[in-house]
């Protein structure tokens, strides 16, 4: 009896890690298809730092633009992103999960847009939370 129960175990945690593997894959997946269907070419720079110009606490953002494509911090998430013309889409990590899809417009000195927990973001104006922030001077 004792051999059924740890033998159940050892079964349900290696179908628990093959499900989270599963899980981070496709988020990995899904966020890396929706900022390649969004790359173009930048009409505009956006390397530096910015500051939050919202209430929603995100903190600082370091970014390097490298091309259409943006890497960096925001916060406490790691920064994958491109850029088309004026359009930006960022996918923010931590730990290999992407939290958040941000689809925002620059502005010159400002970055703006809205936020979305999933991929591809479903953002609807008015109801989508603000995304703002300002080139730190």
């Amino acid at each position: 009896m004792q051999a059924r129960l740890i033998t159940l175990l050892l079964v349900a945690a290696a179908l628990s890690a093959c499900n989270s593997t599963q899980r981070y894959k496709g988020n990995q997946t899904a966020a890396q298809a929706w900022l390649d269907s969004n790359a173009g070419a930048p009409a505009a720079d956006l390397d530096g730092r910015w500051v939050d110009a919202t209430d929603d606490g995100w903190g600082e953002a370091n970014l390097v633009q490298r091309g259409g494509k943006i890497s960096g911090t925001l916060g406490n998430y790691q920064v994958d992103g491109v850029m088309s013309g004026a359009r930006v889409n960022l996918a923010l990590k931590s730990e290999d999960w992407y939290y958040y899809s941000v689809v925002a417009v620059s502005r010159g000195r400002v970055l703006e847009g809205f936020y979305s927990t999933e991929f591809p973001p479903k953002l609807v104006k008015g109801k989508s939370p603000p995304f703002r922030f300002e080139r730190a001077r």
